[in-house]
């Protein structure tokens, strides 16, 4: 661990050196987001949906300012919507109300995205992502600090404001951003971004950051690949560490709750593929999970909910397995495709396919496609990918080429 910190600090100072335009600004910015962060560490502030403000507020503005074509998809999205809010099967009478508006969350993404995809903002995307790789860090560690403060011990799973699997997805768009989009191939960024994911210790995380590395090593010369792949063996060899046998033994399936999850959701359908297929809509967004299932998820439903007994879907960590009870497969799937599609419309089908990475990895565990720090990483390579044509002539990504 020291060695970690160690590395880690050279490492950051390394980058804010030579990285790091506005050093007075960022240094108010890093100010600010301690405070924030101590805030909602000692006071638990409401900042669930914080990112959804956030994205609602542009979303907006690039209405106001729309200048592109829009994809005959949006009006399928649009369709499943209005659908899923007004004609899905009524709850059945548990005590308990769903959270549904979320499970709409992935629509009203897909209309955004439609409409703001080729948006132009006047922000410096790339010195706002770099600021981010270098902050998120050092978050971490004052999180850490925080809870040995209040504790008297370190926590394994450090965060910024939410639980860290869901702001992994965000930090790895960051890296996309920098080192695909604006081609900064410095293996310390990449380093740097591999440590913070290892201190999340969120396994999520670090399959999105497997994910990305698979397209980034073959960016690199034969000097840094080696270097990249020695990381991944050691992100590999200390996750297991700090998680125990269960973070990577995939034989032990009751070590492995979002396994789990999809187990039991299939199980609805007893084990039987073709009873999915036979349900083109799933059970709508109102429906809770059943009884019997929902008395194999009591210590979840307390975690997520406040209730042992409230298993509403929302408990689900999962985005793919509630979206396979509520949507059914075929809208799960449609989903999946229609957010790939409008980024393979603008940005071709191999950047697509990375910046589909985190995201993607991101639905086995948590929200994925409903979670708005992911979507807004997203939405973000898609804003600075725009604000580089014309900037970089060595990347023709539209071909699918990676420089």
């Amino acid at each position: 661990m020291i060695a970690t910190f160690v590395v880690m600090g050279l490492l950051l100072y390394r980058l804010i050196k030579t990285e790091i335009e506005n050093k007075k600004l960022f240094a108010w910015v890093l100010l600010a987001c301690l405070i924030l962060s101590t805030a909602i560490f000692y006071g638990s502030w409401p900042v669930f949906f914080a990112p959804d403000m956030v994205i609602g507020l542009f979303a907006i503005w690039a209405l106001i300012h729309m200048r592109q074509d829009i994809s005959w998809l949006a009006l399928v999205a649009c369709c499943l919507l209005i659908y899923f809010l007004c004609f899905s099967p009524p709850p059945l009478d548990f005590e308990f109300d769903n959270r549904y508006l979320v499970s709409l969350k992935p629509f009203i993404y897909l209309l955004i995205l439609y409409y703001a995809s080729a948006s132009k903002v006047g922000l410096n995307i790339r010195a706002m992502s770099m600021a981010w790789i270098v902050i998120y860090p050092i978050l971490l560690i004052w999180n850490i600090f925080l809870s040995w403060l209040r504790n008297g011990y370190f926590m394994t799973r450090p965060n910024f404001i939410f639980e860290n699997n869901f702001e992994v997805p965000f930090l790895l768009f960051c890296f996309i951003i920098v080192a695909f989009i604006y081609n900064n191939k410095d293996i310390r960024i990449y380093i740097l971004v591999a440590i913070a994911v290892l201190l999340t210790g969120s396994r999520s995380g670090l399959g999105g950051l497997m994910a990305v590395s698979i397209f980034y090593v073959f960016t690199l010369d034969r000097k840094k690949m080696w270097v990249v792949l020695t990381a991944i063996a050691c992100a590999l060899i200390y996750l297991l560490a700090i998680r125990g046998s269960s973070a990577l033994n995939i034989s032990n399936l009751k070590s492995i709750d979002r396994l789990q999850n999809f187990y039991r959701i299939f199980a609805v359908y007893d084990f039987s593929f073709v009873e999915i297929l036979k349900h083109p809509l799933g059970f709508g967004i109102y429906q809770k999970v059943p009884p019997g299932i929902c008395e194999q998820f009591k210590e979840y439903a307390e975690w997520v909910t406040g209730n042992m007994y409230n298993c509403d879907p929302i408990m689900l960590q999962s985005f793919l397995a509630r979206g396979l009870y509520q949507y059914g497969i075929y809208v799960m799937v449609f989903i999946v495709f229609a957010f790939f599609w409008e980024l393979y419309r603008r940005m071709g089908w191999l950047l697509a396919c990375v910046v589909m990475c985190p995201i993607l990895t991101a639905a086995f565990s948590v929200g994925g496609f409903s979670n708005g720090l992911a979507f807004g990483g997203l939405l973000l390579c898609l804003l600075a990918y725009q604000q580089s044509l014309g900037q970089q002539s060595n990347n023709d990504f539209s071909t699918g080429k990676l420089a």
